[in-house]
């Protein structure tokens, strides 16, 4: 059986429990370039703008195109997304945040961060939080404020970019409930 990436003519990237070594999505989106500033500095760019790729796809071809991009499938545990605005139009700050709140730069284990520009004065640390039950966005939020605080610059309240793991079984839970 062929793969999508064949079919489709599109690089296809595995990562997590897909991946025969476990590869990260971060690790895949660093190589491809998702990390580095675009024109206006900001952090993430979104996609690879390299039509070569300089990491070798598990399937499909090595080179992309802007009209299909790319592919990424994975199996992981549960990742929770959780953000915090923080007031400032200093990229570099923020970027220094969201390092120090990662477990990758010494923070807290298990949280991977970066920094977000969204325009009028508001820069997110943008947080996947890896063991979610272990760390979870009750202790991201307090270490985001003393850094931030730190800096001399306030944040907002943060917030998780959609439903938790629990309210997403509830939420089936009541469903299959009403269908029986």
């Amino acid at each position: 059986m062929q793969s999508e990436g064949k079919v489709a003519g599109v690089p296809t990237f595995l990562y997590g429990a897909a991946h025969q070594e476990g590869r990260s999505l971060d690790s895949i989106r660093r190589e491809l370039g998702y990390f580095r500033p675009n024109a206006s500095e900001n952090q993430w760019i979104g996609g690879t703008e390299l039509e070569t790729l300089q990491l070798k796809p598990d399937e499909g071809p090595a080179q992309a195109t802007r009209g299909k991009g790319i592919i990424t499938i994975g199996a992981t545990r549960w990742v929770d997304n959780y953000n915090i605005p923080v007031f400032t139009n200093d990229i570099s700050i923020v970027r220094k945040i969201a390092k120090r709140v990662s477990g990758r730069g010494g923070g807290l284990p298990s949280v991977q961060s970066m920094a977000l520009t969204h325009g009028g004065g508001t820069i997110e640390v943008a947080c996947n939080l890896l063991e979610p039950s272990r760390i979870g966005g009750d202790q991201v939020q307090p270490e985001v404020e003393r850094l931030a605080r730190e800096e001399g610059i306030a944040v907002g309240k943060g917030y998780y970019t959609d439903l938790s793991e629990e309210k997403i079984i509830e939420s089936y839970l009541k469903l299959i409930q009403h269908s029986d």
